[in-house]
């Protein structure tokens, strides 16, 4: 008898231990192989998921550092430092709730608490105090959407795919400082880029208004109205087509279709009806030259280039005008060639009048242009008089 129920006692044991691993096994993970951002630096690595219900979402990042060991709300600050769509709310250890919106997720805490483990097993300290090293995982779940399988020690596992998120959207910027060519007027600001493939190449432009805001659809027929390099085809809100064609380059679409974000989120309103504000940058992308970064959301990596000026001194001009030396460094000679009052115009390559000045002349003449007090960079020289225009572009060292 007693040898039976030592022999049950032990099959049960051994049935507890079977049923604790079948469940530990049940609980979804990942490789980190997989993961596909890592935030902090060193050789040690440990994978840190979130799961949520409401939908049912699990979450992993990789999280590296350089000491033996952090504590979970280390990393979790780090994590929480990086990715502005992650943050979480918890006091004396004990955590409120775990928040991820990218756009599209909007997740946050949808029972009663939260639960983690660190590699399979419940952990033992708050998350203020307990540590991991090398190789380990953390893993928060909502007890709304894991299995509980020992009541008496608050176990859960959550059994819900684990994806991997995405790195933030490391998109190539450029500085409104940068641009070389605004169109409008007005106090406000705002910057349209357009990344093509096929060259990959991406161009920018600035646009100013008065506004408090204007759409997407006016920043773009504003500067298709001035720029003839620039032209787009697109109906209901849906963009078909954007080209930009000059001397070197004619791009177009190359891939099924253009996406776009508005200050490095994907847009979810059609161009027509997107509206900007001043400090904004518009980003169109042909998506075969982009990074998705979630869904329907690109980044694009190419270095973004500033327009020239398309006006009357755009940088594409043909030099009619004799200039010499050039580049110059302190002073340059610029060549009349019809005699008579000649005006003489000096402009920036933003395409604003730095000088003006007339002067009579006879046919050949030389007339010394100072270059002392300009900066180093590109101008243009316009000399105009009765019989013809013509211009040159400086350099100026």
């Amino acid at each position: 008898m007693r040898f039976k129920n030592f022999t049950l006692l032990f099959l049960m044991g051994i049935f507890g231990l079977f049923t604790t691993n079948l469940f530990a096994q049940q609980d979804a993970t990942i490789d980190p192989a997989d993961i596909l951002w890592w935030v902090g630096e060193g050789e040690n690595e440990v994978v840190f998921i979130v799961n949520w219900a409401e939908p049912d979402t699990a979450l992993a990042w990789g999280y590296r550092f350089s000491g033996e060991s952090v504590t979970v709300e280390t990393m979790m600050d780090e994590i929480a430092e990086k990715d502005y769509r992650f943050s979480y709310d918890g006091a004396n250890n004990w955590l409120d709730d775990i928040y991820f919106n990218d756009g599209v997720l909007d997740l946050s805490l949808s029972g009663m608490w939260w639960m983690y483990i660190v590699n399979g097993e419940m952990a033992q300290l708050g998350y203020a105090e307990q540590t991991v090293v090398n190789g380990d995982y953390v893993k928060w779940g909502d007890e709304s959407c894991g299995n509980l399988i020992d009541p008496a020690m608050y176990v859960y596992v959550w059994e819900t795919p684990v994806t991997p998120v995405y790195p933030l959207a490391e998109e190539a910027k450029i500085e409104f400082s940068e641009i070389l060519y605004w169109i409008g007027e007005g106090e406000n600001e705002v910057v349209l880029a357009v990344n093509w493939n096929d060259p990959n190449k991406c161009f920018a432009w600035g646009y100013r208004f008065s506004e408090d805001a204007v759409t997407v659809e006016t920043v773009m027929d504003a500067i298709a109205e001035a720029d003839a390099r620039f032209s787009y085809d697109g109906d209901n809100g849906w963009l078909n087509d954007i080209k930009y064609v000059d001397e070197e380059y004619e791009l177009g679409l190359a891939g099924m279709y253009f996406m776009y974000n508005v200050n490095g989120m994907g847009a979810w309103l059609g161009y027509t009806e997107q509206t900007v504000v001043n400090g904004d940058f518009i980003k169109w992308g042909d998506e075969s030259c982009g990074t998705e970064i979630a869904q329907w959301t690109y980044v694009w990596t190419q270095t973004v280039e500033p327009v020239s000026v398309y006006d009357a001194v755009n940088e594409n001009v043909v030099n009619t005008l004799s200039i010499y030396p050039n580049p110059a460094v302190n002073e340059t000679y610029v060549t009349i060639e019809n005699a008579g009052l000649n005006e003489v115009m000096v402009y920036d390559i933003q395409g604003r009048l730095i000088s003006n000045q007339s002067v009579m002349a006879n046919e050949g003449e030389q007339m010394l242009l100072s270059t002392e007090t300009l900066t180093s960079g590109v101008y243009f020289v316009t000399v105009r008089n009765e019989s013809a225009v013509r211009t040159a572009k400086l350099v100026v060292k």
